[in-house]
C-alpha cells in the first residue's frame, strides 16, 4: 500500500512539488516513459491508502494540526495546487474498475483542493471533477501513437480537448517527450491552437537502463552519442535549442502562452511555472523557473527568504541515498547543492550559450 501524496524531489524546480499518484504503475506503458522503464527503488503493491488522506487532511485542514517539520503538511495548509499523475497516469482505463482517482478526488473536493492532472487519456471515467477546482494538461508526443500503442488514438483526444475546453476546464498541451524527427512540434501546436498554454520538454532516459535505452535508440534513430548525462540522460541543449528556438518566436510573435520544462532551459518561459500559470491556482513561491524569470542570477540568500519558515522542514525521505548529503532540512541541502554547477536549481546549470554549431553541423 502506498501513499497517494508525496512531496516530488523536485521540489527546488518545479512550482508544484506535491504529486498526487493514484496508482503506482500506468497501464498506458509508453515506451519511451522514463518513470515505466525506471530501476531505482522498490516495487510497491500497487493499493492507494485513502483512508490515509482522509486522516493528513483531517488533521490539517480541519484540527489546523500542522507539523512545522513535515514538507508536506507545510506545502497542504499553503493550498499549493497538486499535480496529478506525475509518476502515473491517473485516468488510465483501470479507474474504470478501480476508481482509486474516483475516491482520491472526492475526499479533495469536500477541502476545496485545487489539483492540475496532467494525463494522456481521453476519458475521466466517473471521477467527480469541476472547472473551479481542476485543470488539465494533456502530454501528446506525436501525432500517430509512435511507441504508445495502449494510449487513445489521437482523434480521441481531440475530441477530449475539445469536450474539456467546451465544458470551462483550462486545458495545457504537454509536448512531452519531444523526440527530434518524430514528434511534429508545429502539427500538434496547430491542431491544439486554443490551449491554455504549451510545454515542451524532451526525451529523457534513465542511465541503468542500458538495454531499454539500446532497444529505444534504434527505434527513433539516435544514438547514446547525442545524449547528456545530467542526472539523466538528456539531449545536448543545443540541439533541443536548434528544434525549439522556431516555436519560441512563435509563441513570443502570437502571445501565446509557453514554458520549456528540460532543466537547463527553465529561463526560456513566459510564465513562473513550466505547467503553466494559467492552469494552476498557487505554486510556491521559491522554485528556479519563477526566480529566473525574475534574476537569472537569483542567489541563495533570495531562495532562503522566498522560502520562508519552511526552510526549517525536513528533507530526508525526498531523494534516493546518494543525494542526500548528509542535508537534513531544505536550508541545509540548498545551502549544500546550490553552489554546485551540477545542480539544476543553481542559476549556474541554466544553458545561456549560443546554439553548439560544431555539435548541430554533425548532427
Amino acid at each position: 500500500m502506498f501513499y497517494p501524496l508525496n512531496v516530488s524531489s523536485k521540489f527546488a524546480i518545479c512550482g508544484l512539488p506535491i504529486r498526487l499518484d493514484t496508482y503506482k504503475d500506468c497501464s498506458f506503458n509508453c515506451e519511451y516513459c522514463f518513470a515505466n522503464h525506471r530501476v531505482i527503488g522498490a516495487k510497491v503493491e500497487d493499493t492507494v491508502n485513502i483512508k490515509w488522506l482522509r486522516n493528513k487532511f483531517e488533521k490539517i485542514y480541519d484540527h489546523k494540526d500542522i507539523n512545522k517539520k513535515d514538507f508536506l503538511e507545510n506545502l497542504l495548509a499553503e493550498r499549493i495546487t497538486l499535480h496529478g499523475g506525475g509518476q502515473s497516469d491517473c485516468f488510465q482505463p483501470r479507474e474504470k474498475q478501480l476508481q482509486y482517482t474516483k475516491k482520491i478526488v472526492e475526499i479533495c473536493n469536500d477541502y476545496d483542493q485545487h489539483i492540475l492532472f496532467s494525463t494522456k487519456s481521453a476519458n475521466i471515467y466517473e471521477v467527480p471533477l469541476t472547472p473551479e477546482l481542476h485543470s488539465f494538461q494533456l502530454s501528446v508526443s506525436n501525432m500517430v501513437g509512435y511507441l504508445e500503442d495502449n494510449v487513445p488514438h489521437i482523434q480521441e483526444r481531440i475530441r477530449f480537448f475539445d469536450q474539456l475546453k467546451n465544458q470551462g476546464y483550462k486545458v495545457g498541451i504537454r509536448i512531452q517527450p519531444f523526440i527530434p524527427e518524430i514528434t511534429e512540434l508545429e502539427a500538434i501546436i496547430d491542431c491544439f491552437s486554443d490551449a491554455d498554454h504549451f510545454t515542451i520538454e524532451s526525451l529523457k532516459l534513465v542511465p541503468q537502463n542500458v538495454k531499454h535505452n539500446h532497444r529505444l535508440l534504434e527505434a527513433i534513430g539516435l544514438c547514446s552519442e547525442d545524449f547528456k548525462q545530467m542526472g539523466l540522460l538528456n539531449l545536448y541543449p543545443e540541439v533541443r535549442l536548434w528544434y525549439y528556438e522556431p516555436l519560441i518566436e512563435y509563441f513570443e510573435d502570437h502571445g501565446i502562452s509557453y514554458s520549456i520544462a528540460d532543466n537547463d532551459l527553465h529561463y526560456l518561459s513566459n510564465n513562473n511555472c513550466c505547467c503553466g500559470d494559467k492552469l494552476i491556482h498557487r505554486q510556491t513561491q521559491f522554485h528556479n523557473t519563477r526566480l529566473l524569470r525574475q534574476d537569472r542570477n537569483y542567489s541563495l540568500e533570495t531562495v532562503l527568504d522566498n522560502l520562508g519558515e519552511l526552510r526549517h522542514c525536513n528533507c530526508r525521505g525526498l531523494f534516493t541515498s546518494n543525494r542526500t548529503n548528509n542535508c537534513t532540512t531544505v536550508e541545509e541541502f540548498y545551502r549544500e547543492r546550490y553552489p554546485k554547477k551540477r545542480s539544476p536549481f543553481s542559476p549556474q546549470f541554466q544553458y545561456y550559450e549560443d546554439m553548439g554549431q560544431m555539435r548541430l553541423d554533425n548532427y
